[in-house]
Parts: structure tokens; sequence; C-alpha cells
């Protein structure tokens, strides 16, 4: 089995990555630091964007480890891989998850194959937090047999689920440097090195595309055009209000920007999207029985390691459908056409038409 010596670590500009970074270099590997930028910064106010500082605290994070520093760009690739289908989906009223594609399509791919062709690298790491049974830094790693994604060690900042796509081939070569030390440790390692800049810099949350100084909504109407439509009561079928474009609604997520006739003590919650009518349903109150599901239909998903569906094509089962929350049990049976049920032992809020479904 090759050894491992040159490893392509992504650096974001933030502690996370630059932690990794020093990780791999004091385990004796050839470091070299690579920053990606996925989004032009032409949309965006540069004084606005944090993308615009992020290049200059990556490379000055490279600069501290003296390890080499290079800078990719995907912008086109982001834009048409990526960004487009997010259009897309929000168009048709469904709940997609940017980073989970993003981690696919660009990081885990096009990354990987700028690190592993242009490059020649063994190994590419990130900071994530996540583990695989084939070690932080790939230390376990086998010439056969399948290799696992794991939680990581910070049920906190576990970002497993961002990361449920990936395939085997993605996973064997990627090394998760901080995935068994907590946010905490990883900050304090950061002002240890002399890194106190960068530890203390807030974590970049949400789609960072976006710009600190706008609304969702109002980047959203800068790339679908706001079609009106009817928003109605789910119980009565009555029309309460007119809507500006159901892709400013998200199912199980209160709606704030309604008239004065509808306000009330308990709140109006999206319940369901109809791109075909642009009909947005609400419903009275966050547990309205609307917003739950006590079953659902999925795609098969996309089993990282092995299928748990054995011939009688029923299985117990954990799953998740957001991340941040906890993982369900539920029953898992197959259906025609590659799709599975899912029957949640406990009714599941807010399942949404565009969701990823993760099954542990």
């Amino acid at each position: 089995m090759k050894q491992i010596r040159k490893v392509v670590c992504a650096i974001s500009g933030g502690v996370d990555s630059a932690v990794s970074a020093y990780l791999l270099k004091k385990r004796g590997f050839d470091v070299i630091g690579v920053h990606m930028v996925n989004w032009d910064r032409v949309e965006e106010d540069s004084s606005n964007c944090p993308q615009s500082t992020d290049q200059k605290d990556a490379e000055k994070v490279c600069s501290h480890l003296q390890i080499p520093f290079h800078v990719t760009n995907f912008v086109d690739k982001y834009w048409n891989e990526i960004f487009t289908y997010l259009m897309d989906n929000y168009r048709k009223g469904r709940t997609v998850v940017s980073d989970v594609l993003c981690n696919k399509a660009i990081k885990f791919d096009r990354f990987h194959k700028y690190a592993f062709d242009e490059l020649q690298a063994d190994a590419v790491a990130t900071g994530h937090f996540a583990r695989t049974s084939f070690g932080d830094f790939l230390e376990k790693r086998l010439e056969t047999g399948l290799i696992r994604l794991l939680a990581a060690v910070d049920p906190i900042k576990d970002q497993t689920f961002f990361l449920s796509t990936l395939t085997q081939s993605q996973l064997r070569r990627s090394m998760f440097p901080v995935g068994s030390l907590t946010k905490q440790q990883v900050r304090q390692i950061a002002v240890d090195i002399g890194m106190a800049e960068i530890a203390e810099k807030p974590e970049s949350m949400g789609i960072c595309f976006i710009g600190k100084r706008k609304r969702f909504d109002a980047f959203l109407d800068q790339y679908i055009e706001p079609v009106i439509g009817p928003a109605k009561d789910i119980d009565t079928g009555k029309v309460v209000f007119e809507h500006r474009g159901i892709h400013h609604y998200t199912i199980g997520k209160r709606i704030t920007m309604i008239p004065d006739h509808c306000q009330n003590a308990i709140g109006l919650f999206a319940a369901g999207l109809d791109k075909k009518t642009q009909t947005l349903w609400v419903c009275q109150g966050s547990h309205h029985p609307a917003l739950f599901a006590r079953e659902f239909v999925v795609e098969e998903p996309l089993w990282i390691s092995e299928c748990p569906i054995g011939d009688a094509g029923v299985v117990k089962t954990e799953f998740r459908c957001q991340r941040t929350h906890p993982a369900l049990l539920c029953e898992l049976t197959r259906l025609e056409k590659g799709l599975l049920k899912v029957k949640p032992y406990n009714p599941i809020r807010a399942a949404a038409p565009g969701q990823v479904f993760i099954s542990f």
C-alpha cells in the first residue's frame, strides 16, 4: 500500500481548517494549503462579503505554518452545478441544503480532482468535524474493505449530515484531522500556536454568498421572478392573504411578513407549497397536526457502506432529515421504483420535499 506523504488541505480562512493543516504538518506530512473560491465577488459588495477577507486569512494561515499556498477557482462550476440547482428548487418550493450539494460536487469532487491531478496529492484533508473508520489521518486505512463515515467527537459541531452523500472512493482518500477534537480544543490549539486572531474569528453560518446586509428573501428575488399566489388556511380552504412567491417559504417555518389582520398570538406557519397553483397552505400554531408527518416516501439513499435492508424489505433504523434535530427511530420499507417508505415511531415535524434523508 502506497505511503501517504503529500496531503492537500483545504484552507477556508477559519480556525478548523487552520488547525487541521497544523496537525497534518505536526504528523510529518508534506502539506499544501489550498483556498477555494466558489462565488464571484462581482455579485457582492466586496466590503460586505466575508469571502473577501477569507482568502487573506487563508494566506496568513499558510504563511504562519510555512506551507505552500494555492488558490483555485470553482466559480463557474459552483454556478452551474450548485447555484442554478438551488434556485430551481426554491422556485419549485423545495427545501434543499446547499452544503450537502457543495460537498458532493465541489469540495469532494472538483477539489479532489484538482488536488490529485494538479498537485499530485496522496490524500486530501478538510476541517470538517467528522471521522471515518480509517482514522482521522487515514492511519487505519485498508487496501480492501469498506470505509465507514462516523460521527465527530463533538456532537454539537458534528458535520456528518453534510457529508452524507459522499462515496467510498471520496472518503477513502479523505482526512478529517479535527474529527476527534471538540471545538474548544481546536480553538485552544490555534491560540497555543500563535493564531489567536483566527481562533477568535466568528464562524461563518448559513449561505455565505448572500452577504451580510441582505435579507434572504431579497436575495432570492434577484434570481427568481416573484409569482403572486394565494395563501390558504389548511383547515378552511379560505384565502388568508396573497403571497409574493412560494420560494420565500419553508415548511414548518413561521410566516413573518403577513397583513395585520392575520396576526395572532400563536402565529401562522407554512404547512404546504403547491408549485402548480402557486398556493401557500398555512396553519395556525407551531404544533398544528398539518406540520407533522406519520410517514413519507424518499428515494433510496446512497448507502455509504452497505444497505441495511435485508430480504424482508423492512428494517428498523435511526434517521434524520434536519441537522439540528436529534436522530429518531423509524421503520424503512422498500417500495417499487427505487423508493422507500419511512414510518417514524413518532410523527416528525416539518418533513419537506427536497430535504436530505439520512439513515444511521
